[in-house]
């Protein structure tokens, strides 16, 4: 076990091995897609995650730890079944570095969050309109509140 407990180096590379182990039952290959350590998820891409969320380095390493040496797919069904907060850990850590691969968000055509500026005059934003169209036209409707206690109309 590594010295360091938060962040990126929590993980050591036993546990990285693990973890590809139990990413590739969350994530198998399949479909024209590579298995979620095909796709670099307890390499780059968990120190990715680990950066943004410190927050579950230990508890990750801790289940990493007690899942060593255990066939993946009776830990991620173990798991599933009695913990289901250490399930929902490794459940975040494992679909978030997958999808932080620049190679995988391109096979499934997301290009990432970009900004897109929306101009009211060109029409993009009619269908939006359209729909709140009806609660514009009938005005404003509310029903004043009682008096609170102590005030003075």
């Amino acid at each position: 076990m590594s010295e360091a407990r938060g962040g990126a180096g929590a993980i050591d590379a036993e546990e990285r091995r693990t973890l590809a182990g139990l990413a590739d039952v969350l994530i198998p290959a399949g479909a024209g897609m590579p298995s979620a350590s095909e796709a670099g998820v307890s390499a780059e891409w968990l120190d990715t995650v680990l950066a943004a969320r410190a927050d579950l380095a230990e508890p990750l390493a801790r289940i990493l730890q007690a899942a060593t040496g255990s066939d993946p797919v009776a830990e991620v069904q173990r798991l599933q079944a009695t913990d289901p907060v250490a399930f929902g850990i490794l459940a975040t850590v494992v679909p978030g570095a997958y999808y932080m691969n620049p190679r995988i968000r391109e096979l499934i055509g997301y290009p990432g969050q970009r900004a897109v500026a929306i101009d009211p005059g060109d029409g993009a934003d009619a269908e939006a309109q359209a729909l709140i169209a009806s609660v514009r036209a009938r005005g404003t409707i509310f029903r004043p509140t009682p008096d609170a206690p102590g005030d003075e109309a």
